[in-house]
């Protein structure tokens, strides 16, 4: 397939069959905050790659790259954001615009390492997949408070099913 000049968006999480530490750790700081109700935590880095890139590209790059092939698995994700079930909210972090992106800026470089050269840029994120029985504000608290720096980082939620 040829090249074709968008933004892809790629999501990588461990496997459900993996233990998701740093959701785990997130659920307890959750419950700290005095909010309950929170069953589980999902924990997903997430990239958007910018350039003309082949299916065969982005596959390459996501395989060798991006993800662990032993203990994580990844995905394409559309605009509309993580995919969440009924009963989950999805909650996206990423850096606000000028803000440098280290790790954006060194996934670029392993892109073009690998031999891909229609990488134009690489912006990183952070994505959470809460489930339980949460409230719109009870997640915008959690966002707040823990998931995202408002000086340096914006945040969409957007609830599952809806």
């Amino acid at each position: 397939m040829a090249a074709e000049s968008k933004t892809w968006r790629i999501a990588v999480a461990n496997r459900t069959d993996v233990v998701d530490a740093v959701g785990e750790g997130l659920r307890g700081d959750i419950l700290d905050l005095g909010i309950n109700g929170v069953e589980r935590v999902r924990h997903v880095r997430l990239y958007a790659l910018r350039g003309e890139l082949s299916t065969a590209e982005l596959d390459r790059i996501t395989t060798d790259l991006l993800a662990d092939p032993v203990t994580q698995e990844h995905l394409k994700i559309e605009d509309a954001g993580l995919p969440v079930d009924p009963g989950e909210w999805g909650v996206e972090v990423w850096f606000r615009t000028g803000v440098t992106d280290a790790v954006g800026e060194t996934t670029l470089k392993g892109g073009r390492d690998l031999g891909i050269t229609g990488i134009d840029s690489v912006d990183t994120g952070r994505g959470y997949i809460l489930a339980g029985p949460l409230t719109r504000p009870q997640v915008d608290t959690i966002c707040r408070r823990l998931l995202a720096n408002d000086v340096i980082e914006r945040y969409a939620i957007y609830e599952g099913g809806k």
